[in-house]
């Protein structure tokens, strides 16, 4: 009798990715010059509100400036047509700097949207000397906050890689999270994961923090945070591990006034990158990466933190001849869903930049362990897929995707909607 239940979940499974599929169809929300005007997981590129509305934030340039410029893109319709709000504007415009980039997008309980992102400007204005900025809307992005600099890092003497790639977190009683990565003046040469919080809806921010520098991983890349209902912490980035690039992961348990040793999710000895994480109502965290295989190829990992522990991690869906790059993972109602960009071209692996792909989307139902895959687009120039992003609120029952796609300037940001 199990057998034949499981037999039948997974058929059912199967059934519903098809026909989700099946009935998918795609709505350009903007364009841009930069073809990963969306980013690197675990962005968190889309939100919806309470009234069905949903926001996309990415880069392009402004005509005034020609710099790129943050932007927030907004669907009154489910998506089928977008226009760009704060009237066609970035949403704050910064001047005296250079390029802006990789903006992260978040909502609270009370709809107002939270952004963050990093760039030079008139007062860090060195070459690379990029900092956290932040800016929000409290009126369905009608308006925005002038731009401020959050967590300004001094110190800055001609480092390529100085404050980048931040990602934010809301959590139940609307606390907001930011984590990035960076170097600082005493850590000048490998980059290490910063914090900051706010408890008064970004009127304030903590002063920024190393999670935890000089430990067990001597470098942090690409970090991302979820906090459980309990206000529990957690950070996962990947890092230098053991001499090899592995996904860790450190906890605090008072508010992020302190936070473990980096551990490490599933040490291997081939490279891990690009974690994504989401939380579901029970406290489970599942998260996913990029990880290289015997075959010189590389797919994309699963584990689920449940009982104090990261379960053994699993492949989802390997395909043979396929690179498997930049996963986004997201959660409703116990289902977990996965998009990522699948490409025969190395793209430059390991730092990968793929020109050339599809986006795949996977899903695995509550109460099974089977994932059922499906590609979403043909084999092109689609790939850099975000998830609609959500812990456990506001998810609206549809499964929400953008991706980038094209093969010059101006390159098309697409949306998806799985119903």
């Amino acid at each position: 009798m199990k057998k034949t239940i499981a037999v039948l979940c997974t058929l059912v499974c199967s059934l519903l990715v098809l026909l989700q599929t099946a009935f998918a169809t795609s709505a350009t929300v903007a364009t841009s010059e930069d073809y990963r005007a969306l980013g690197y997981p675990d962005g968190r590129k889309l939100v919806r509100d309470s009234a069905g509305n949903e926001y996309m934030a990415y880069r392009k340039k402004d005509s005034v400036s020609g710099l790129y410029q943050v932007y927030v893109s907004k669907s009154t319709n489910g998506g089928t047509t977008w226009a760009d709000t704060n009237g066609g504007k970035p949403i704050s415009t910064v001047t005296g700097g250079d390029h802006q980039r990789v903006p992260s997008i978040a909502i609270d309980s009370h709809n107002t949207l939270h952004v963050v992102w990093y760039g030079t400007d008139s007062t860090y204005n060195g070459t690379d000397e990029r900092q956290i900025k932040y800016s929000n809307s409290t009126d369905g992005g009608a308006t925005w906050t002038a731009w401020r600099n959050i967590a300004p890092v001094s110190g800055y003497s001609g480092q390529v890689y100085w404050e980048e790639h931040p990602v934010i977190y809301i959590d139940g009683t609307d606390n907001i999270y930011i984590v990035w990565e960076g170097q600082d003046s005493t850590y000048s040469t490998n980059q290490q994961t910063k914090f900051i919080k706010s408890t008064d809806g970004g009127a304030t921010f903590t002063a920024w923090k190393n999670v935890y520098a000089g430990g067990t991983a001597t470098n942090q890349s690409r970090p991302t945070i979820v906090v459980d209902s309990t206000g529990k912490i957690f950070v996962i980035a990947y890092g230098n591990y053991s001499g090899t690039q592995n996904i860790i992961v450190s906890t605090s348990t008072d508010g992020g006034s302190t936070f473990s040793n980096w551990s490490a999710v599933s040490a291997s000895t081939f490279e891990q990158r690009h974690p994504s994480a989401a939380i579901d109502s029970g406290d489970k965290i599942h998260l996913v990466w990029r990880e290289a295989d015997s075959s010189g190829k590389t797919v994309i990992r699963y584990s689920k933190y449940i009982s104090g522990a990261f379960s053994a991690p699993v492949s989802i869906s390997p395909s043979a001849g396929y690179y498997q790059f930049f996963p986004s993972i997201s959660n409703y109602s116990g289902n977990q869903y996965v998009v990522w960009t699948e490409t025969t071209d190395a793209s430059g692996y390991p730092s990968e930049n793929p020109a050339t792909g599809k986006v795949v989307y996977a899903v695995k139902l509550s109460g099974t362990t089977t994932w059922t895959k499906s590609d979403l687009t043909t084999y092109g120039t689609n790939a850099w897929a975000s998830i609609r992003w959500s812990s456990h609120r506001m998810n609206g029952g549809t499964v929400d995707i953008v991706y980038s796609s094209g093969s010059a300037s101006p390159y098309s940001l697409k949306y998806m909607t799985l119903p």
